[in-house]
């Protein structure tokens, strides 16, 4: 992209602009009692080119240049340690989700009517690749993170295939996107994309609904 997508403008409300990292925790704002900003640790934090969101905290990840895992379980933990019982995740590259995509990940995770356990984690599939970043863990999961991320893995779906507290492996649900639900969890990667998809996304940023018009396909849930 050739600089910090993060900060890229984005359209915000009555004419002006935002940012990515802003429409992100604006959205996410929707559905959680606090929102907080996982950054690299690379220098940025304090500094003037690096904004601050209203009701929310900026902080660094635990572990310098480790990639997304190291920022999930930086997020799981603090959650852990503030006592909340799940953390919802949202890149900032992907700006056209919406409560549409973000409601379904909350609800997979409560038990169900009969009892029956809800998942450890849901995530969003599109084109049958996983969405980890788009997606709602338990604070349960923050040992299975810290087990994956202290063997050497840096992948986020690494969490998977680590055991939980209770010496079992999360229980994941996957969503499986289809239709408008396709098109609103895409990911902007490359200027192009970020040009396209900047276009599709007429509303202001932290809209109650999805920044693209439809109904979102219902979801497939698929579970491990």
């Amino acid at each position: 992209m050739g600089q910090d997508k993060a900060l890229l403008a984005w359209p915000g409300a009555e004419g002006g602009e935002t940012t990515l990292f802003e429409r992100a925790a604006a959205t996410l704002a929707l559905v959680s009692e606090r929102v907080e900003v996982a950054v690299g640790t690379d220098g940025r934090l304090g500094s003037a080119s690096w904004p601050t969101f209203p009701d929310s905290e900026t902080g660094p990840d635990g572990e310098t240049g480790a990639g997304p895992l190291a920022g999930l379980l930086t997020a799981l933990e603090r959650a852990q340690g503030l006592g909340a019982e799940a953390v919802l995740v949202l890149a900032c590259d992907m700006p056209l989700v919406g409560l549409r995509e973000l409601r379904p990940l909350v609800a997979a995770l409560e038990n169900g009517p009969d009892g029956e356990p809800g998942a450890d984690v849901a995530l969003w599939v599109v084109d049958g690749r996983d969405q980890p970043l788009c997606a709602a863990y338990r604070t349960t999961c923050a040992v299975a993170a810290r087990r994956a991320f202290d063997g050497g893995e840096r992948r986020v779906v690494g969490v998977f295939d680590e055991t939980t507290l209770d010496g079992r492996r999360p229980r994941v649900k996957r969503l499986i996107a289809e239709g408008n639900s396709t098109r609103r969890l895409v990911n902007v990667n490359t200027k192009s994309d970020y040009d396209r998809v900047r276009q599709e996304a007429p509303e202001p940023a932290g809209a109650p609904e999805s920044t693209m018009g439809g109904s979102a396909e219902g979801p497939n849930p698929h579970d491990r």
